[in-house]
């Protein structure tokens, strides 16, 4: 029986609006009269606007309330329905929690970075010029500076050389390079002393591992010596394809595309290490955080090549040292070639040397990759370093990690008005030790507010990213560390005029942010930057698909072309006899346990309750080639070790168990999801259960007293009226 039965949506829409609203409110007066157990039961229509309340959708609802079975005073209010939904997500996620006992037994804090040093500097970079600076001409007095450009050798990506000295540059000179060798003298100095190594000592050969460069940077002529970088105004060959071509009008805005890269970084790490630039980007700025972003190999270069190019290596022509047929890595569909055919400035800047991901077991760049490459710099500072004398992490008195990110301003404040493709990607701090990265905190967080400040950011998707989490063997040995190693860090930040512009791809974006997303589902974005494919939903066979697209809920690690022991999605099990299955016992014990817990405090209201009948039994864990993954075989990371011993020796390994469950008396049904940590850890928390049928009256009596138990009360007074 339905009550208002015989109030037709036709009937309203014959009356006029004063007798509509006088009749509705007729009918509620006199329900509430009757019926006061509706009060719980129903809502106020006055509250709608009239539109809405007229739309037949809404006056369907009016049809379909239904009469309670019995009356009392204090009426229960049951769940809700259930309205179709969608198919459930075929990736489970891992519950990985932020304060991890064992995880942040890992957590070291470090201390700021100190750079000492003699005097200040002497000299800085500062929107394409060289400067000399006011503090270091007030302490140590005049003095005259030479420059020396910094050149890289002509197809090799492993040589530099310093070009043809010009003597005294003045303060405020334009730069006649990207990056320099600078050496002073003071002017006031009596003597100039025979230097120690002749300048024009050739040109050392860096193969593999860096070692001595070209002549020496610092010698008893000069009282200073740095080597700097910044971003020369002169560049011809960039500003001739800026004038020749223009964004695609297809493309989404000609937006610049930033990407910071971190080695080593997972998500969690990520959250437990960077608290301060974190709350800036996700709260400050709207950063977007991908929870489910997953690694498809093993290293760094499994991670970058799918996002620059779309493959994986294997995919890819042979460049590896030592193999038959290896080349440079130049004839790759990078990306950034792409981005510079519609008139975008592109660098690539990688802060290690030795460990670079296209050049430690690659053949590297023949040619310079992009407009802007930071590895001759790089070399320079590391095959000099015994010269410079520079404290360890320093550049003179500056973190090195500093110059890195002061460069990505260099480089917008000389092409404000043009749009950019930038991949950096720092290794320094985190490659070996994920805590050492909290020492740039603070500086990243200072760098996105200058960013933000000079307005570089309205015309800029930023991400930030790690390439994967820490890969220790004391990490791997956990369960939650050998996950995190799986799920790095990525972010989006897009200006905010974007979502009101397009805000069907953000409602989509949004929407993927809990689900299994891949390098390859970048690769696709960065390409809707440039040419826009299209929203909507993405297709499932495709292994990469657009974040601007919907990611399909039934996607799977082996639709997205990851292999089993790099996928972090959990899979669910049915347990085939949960009445007689010791695991599934202690978790439904678990279960019913801290439910009895909840109403203990008013055992003399509501009764204990018992398991009546055990519905079903899932129990989610990660898949065995995970499970049993010790490393890779070699450094190449293409085949894996998959060790049954590497599965027992897991420490704090975590599995979940749903158990949907009737308890009598009352035949309340629960689905109730039950955590096992370790050996001997079994919880649930109220936020785990679900009452999925109607509790009708069960719990009158204690609706006046604590109304949050009245899905787990079943009234004394009840037992054995039924």
């Amino acid at each position: 029986m339905t009550l208002f039965y015989m109030f037709r949506p036709s009937l309203y829409r014959r009356l006029s609006m004063p007798k509509v609203l006088l009749l509705t409110l007729l009918i509620s007066l006199v329900s509430l009269l009757v019926f006061p157990g509706l009060y719980e039961r129903t809502v106020f229509l006055f509250s709608r606007n009239s539109d809405d309340f007229l739309h037949s959708q809404n006056l369907r609802a009016i049809t379909e309330i239904e009469l309670p079975s019995k009356l009392s005073t204090a009426k229960s209010v049951d769940p809700p329905s259930p309205s179709p939904s969608p198919p459930p997500q075929k990736c489970v996620l891992p519950p990985l929690q932020l304060d991890d006992p064992l995880m942040m037994s890992f957590v070291r804090n470090q201390r700021a970075i100190k750079c000492p040093f003699a005097t200040s500097e002497w000299v800085h970079v500062q929107n394409g010029t060289l400067v000399y600076s006011k503090e270091a001409l007030a302490s140590v007095g005049q003095f005259s500076c030479d420059v020396s450009p910094l050149l890289r050798r002509p197809k090799d990506d492993n040589v530099v050389q310093w070009g043809k000295t010009i003597h005294n540059f003045s303060s405020g000179t334009k730069l006649v390079s990207d990056f320099f060798k600078v050496e002073c003298r003071l002017l006031n100095r009596l003597a100039k002393p025979t230097p120690r190594v002749p300048p024009e000592a050739p040109a050392a050969e860096v193969r593999g591992r860096p070692r001595a460069a070209v002549g020496p940077p610092v010698n008893s002529v000069y009282d200073y010596t740095d080597i700097l970088m910044g971003v020369s105004p002169g560049n011809e060959a960039v500003w001739s394809r800026l004038r020749d071509t223009k964004p695609n009008a297809n493309g989404l805005s000609g937006l610049s595309v930033l990407m910071l890269g971190f080695d080593s970084m997972s998500r969690m790490s990520w959250l437990r290490r960077m608290k301060s630039s974190r709350e800036y980007l996700v709260n400050r700025l709207g950063g977007i955080e991908l929870e489910g972003y997953n690694i498809m190999g093993d290293g760094t270069p499994a991670a970058l090549f799918p996002i620059l190019t779309g493959r994986h290596e294997t995919e890819l022509p042979e460049s590896r040292r030592h193999h038959r047929g290896a080349k440079p890595v130049d004839g790759y569909p990078w990306i950034w070639k792409d981005f510079a055919k519609v008139g975008y400035v592109t660098s690539w800047a990688d802060s290690e040397v030795t460990i670079a991901p296209f050049n430690y077991r690659l053949l590297g760049f023949s040619d310079p990759p992009t407009d802007y490459f930071a590895r001759p710099y790089y070399l320079a500072v590391r095959n000099n370093a015994r010269y410079l004398r520079h404290a360890a992490g320093c550049r003179a008195a500056t973190p090195k990690h500093r110059d890195w990110l002061n460069w990505v301003k260099d480089i917008f404040y000389m092409y404000r008005d043009h749009p950019k493709f930038m991949m950096h990607f720092y290794a320094t701090l985190s490659h070996n030790d994920n805590n050492k990265i909290s020492i740039a905190d603070e500086d990243l967080k200072s760098f996105l507010e200058a960013m933000e400040s000079h307005g570089y950011l309205n015309s800029t998707i930023l991400v930030l990213f790690g390439d994967h989490g820490a890969r220790y063997d004391k990490l791997r040995a956990t369960w939650a560390g050998r996950l995190e190693e799986r799920l790095p860090y990525m972010t989006f930040r897009f200006p905010p005029w974007f979502e009101r512009k397009y805000p069907h791809l953000m409602r989509n974006f949004r929407t993927n942010v809990g689900r299994l997303t891949t390098p390859m589902d970048i690769h696709e974005t960065l390409h809707d930057v440039i040419k826009f494919d299209g929203a909507g939903k993405g297709d499932i066979n495709n292994r990469g698909i657009s974040l601007f697209k919907e990611i399909p809920l039934e996607r799977e690690c082996r639709h997205a072309d990851i292999q089993n022991h790099w996928c972090a999605c959990l899979d669910w099990k049915q347990i085939e006899k949960p009445e007689t299955d010791a695991d599934a016992q202690r978790a439904l014990q678990t279960a019913l346990n801290f439910i009895n817990n909840l109403t203990e405090p008013h055992r003399d209201l509501c009764a204990r309750l018992e398991v009546e009948k055990v519905s079903s039994g899932l129990v989610l864990q990660a898949n065995e080639d995970f499970l049993k993954f010790s490393k890779a075989l070699n450094k190449d990371g293409r085949l894996p070790i998959l060790d049954p011993l590497s599965k027992a020796n897991i420490r704090e390994s975590l599995v979940l168990y749903q158990m949907t469950f009737m308890t009598k008396p009352g035949q309340g049904l629960f689905e109730v999801t039950i955590t096992h940590q370790g050996k001997a850890v079994w919880k649930t928390s109220e936020k785990d259960i679900s009452r999925i049928n109607k509790y009708g009256e069960a719990p009158s009596c204690i609706l006046n007293i604590n109304r949050q138990l009245r899905q787990y009360c079943y009234c004394n007074s009840l037992v054995g009226k039924s």
